[in-house]
């Protein structure tokens, strides 16, 4: 079996193809997860609040007090924001 020019050419092209797939798969499985983990807050008072105040209508929204307060800490701790001092809406 006599190796031509053309199906030379095709059997270098699918094996440099074939490496590039495989070195594409080992460097995607060498990522490493970050190992610090200690700003993820598990257990939280707010956490609880937003649950609850997640499925308020609109119309129990703007009468109740707690979920505003909790919303606006979660947008504070968010975007690293001081606490607005009361009277400024």
């Amino acid at each position: 079996m006599a190796l031509d020019t053309p199906r030379t050419l095709r059997l270098i092209a699918f094996g440099i193809g074939g490496l590039a797939a495989l070195a594409a798969v080992v460097e995607l499985t060498r990522t490493v997860l970050p190992t610090d983990t200690g700003h993820v807050v598990r257990d939280d008072a707010l956490r609880g609040s937003l649950a609850r105040c997640r499925d308020l209508t609109p119309e129990d929204y703007a009468t109740d007090t707690e979920c505003r307060a909790a919303w606006e800490a979660a947008r504070q701790r968010f975007f690293d924001l001081a606490p607005e001092s009361a009277g400024t809406e």
